[in-house]
């Protein structure tokens, strides 16, 4: 499994460098935000739940929930794109880093008519590693 998603991480990483050479504009800064703890609500769009992630998004509060699933020091992320005009308009990041079995919340501000897209991951952020993410980009709004 560990190898599947290095494996995703390194052709989305291939994908997204594909997608944005040879444009006249570059590519967005990295928006890193560190969820906040929280109870996740009801009337979320989820995806599937994964063994050490799962992500859901809030559309009506442009939140994403982040839960992590696994005891096993590293934190649950989701890994965001944000389109406008069919063009890569932001990107980031939600880290959970509270521990199994919590859930963590990121505030955003996304245009009402951009298309938000999701991946869901693990990162060992003491090992200085790339995070690992799950195979399914998921489309939130």
């Amino acid at each position: 499994m560990r190898k599947r998603m290095l494996a995703v991480a390194l052709a989305s990483v291939a994908v997204a460098g594909f997608l944005t050479s040879g444009t006249a504009s570059a590519a967005p800064d990295w928006e890193i935000n560190y969820g906040v703890e929280g109870t996740r609500p009801s009337d979320v769009v989820c995806a599937n739940q994964m063994d050490k992630a799962w992500v859901c998004y809030e559309r009506d509060a442009d939140r994403w929930w982040v839960r992590d699933n696994a005891q096993d020091g590293m934190s649950a992320l989701v890994q965001w794109w944000n389109y406008r005009d069919g063009s890569l308009y932001r990107r980031g990041r939600c880290i959970n880093s509270h521990g199994a079995s919590t859930w963590a919340y990121c505030d955003k501000d996304y245009a009402e008519t951009s298309k938000l897209n999701g991946i869901q991951g693990a990162w060992d952020r003491s090992s200085g590693a790339e995070p690992v993410f799950y195979e399914q980009v998921w489309g939130f709004q």
